[in-house]
C-alpha cells in the first residue's frame, strides 16, 4: 500500500495539472484558488503550487490574489498544432475508410474565397485505395453541390452576393442550404456528370468556420448522406472543430 505521504509520482502530478487547466478552461473568467480546489479535489495548498509551476511555463496567469487563468503559452501552442493540421492529411484516412465502406470514389474540396477548389479523390489501385491529386477544378460556391454545401454558415445577404455574381437564382441556393442546414449533408444533380447525383457534407476548422466539403457521386440514400456526413464530421473533429454552432441565417 503507498505511503500517503510519499511524494507524488510523475503521473499523478501530470494528471493533477491537467485537471487543474481543464477546470481553468470551463471558467469565463479568472477561477479563484478555492473553486479550483473544490472542482478537482486537490488541497489548496497542492492546487497552489502546481499553479505556481504552471504560470512560471506561461501555462498559467495569475489574474490577482489568489485567481488564476489560462495563459497565453496555451494560445501559442494552439496556433502552432493549427499552423501544421494540413486538411489533405486529415482528410486521408476518413476518404479511404468512407471509399472502403462504400465502394466508391470519394472527393475532398478546400474553399478558397468565393470558389469551391477540388483538391484530391480517392481510387482503387493495385497497392490499396490512394489519393490522387487532380487537375485543378474550380466553381463558384452556388454552382455545385460541394460548393453549396460549404454555404451553411454563409447569411442570406452573402448567399445573395454569390448567386448574382454566378446567375444562379437566389431561391433555388437558399432551399439547399435550408437542407443542409437540416440534414448536415446535401445532395443534388452533379454539374460535372451529366444525369449523376451528388452528396456533400461540410468541413469545419477549429473556428467553426467551413473550409472545404466531401463528395460523393452515387444515387443519393439517407445512408449514403449519413455516411458522408459522419466522415465529414470525423475530419472536422481532427481540425479541431468543437461540434455544432448556431447558423447564421439573416
Amino acid at each position: 500500500m503507498n505511503d500517503p505521504k510519499s511524494p507524488p509520482t510523475s503521473i499523478q502530478v501530470m494528471s493533477r495539472m491537467f485537471a487543474l487547466l481543464d477546470t481553468l478552461a470551463q471558467g469565463q473568467e479568472a477561477v479563484s484558488l478555492k473553486h479550483i480546489s473544490a472542482q478537482t479535489g486537490l488541497h489548496p495548498s497542492t492546487a497552489h503550487r502546481i499553479l505556481n509551476d504552471l504560470a512560471a511555463g506561461r501555462y498559467v496567469e495569475r489574474a490577482g490574489p489568489g485567481s488564476y487563468r489560462l495563459g497565453l503559452r496555451l494560445l501559442e501552442l494552439g496556433n502552432l498544432v493549427r499552423s501544421r493540421l494540413d486538411l489533405r492529411d486529415e482528410a486521408a484516412k476518413p476518404m479511404q475508410d468512407l471509399h472502403r465502406q462504400l465502394g466508391l470514389p470519394v472527393s475532398l474540396y478546400a474553399r478558397h474565397e468565393h470558389e469551391a477548389v477540388l483538391l484530391t479523390r480517392t481510387a482503387q489501385e493495385r497497392h490499396g485505395i490512394q489519393l490522387q491529386r487532380v487537375t485543378t477544378q474550380r466553381s463558384g460556391l452556388t454552382e455545385s453541390v460541394p460548393g453549396r454545401a460549404m454555404l451553411g454558415k454563409d447569411s442570406s445577404a452573402q448567399i445573395h452576393h454569390l448567386c448574382q455574381q454566378t446567375g444562379k437564382r437566389p431561391e433555388a441556393v437558399a432551399l439547399d442550404v435550408q437542407q443542409l442546414r437540416q440534414t448536415g449533408a446535401l445532395a443534388g444533380p452533379d454539374e460535372t456528370q451529366m444525369g449523376q447525383t451528388c452528396t456533400a457534407a461540410p468541413l469545419h476548422n477549429d473556428a467553426g468556420l467551413v473550409i472545404g466539403a466531401l463528395a460523393v457521386t452515387a444515387p443519393t440514400s439517407p445512408e449514403l448522406s449519413q455516411a458522408v456526413r459522419e466522415a465529414a464530421e470525423r475530419i472536422s473533429l481532427q481540425l479541431g472543430w468543437a461540434g455544432d454552432t448556431p447558423t447564421t441565417t439573416s
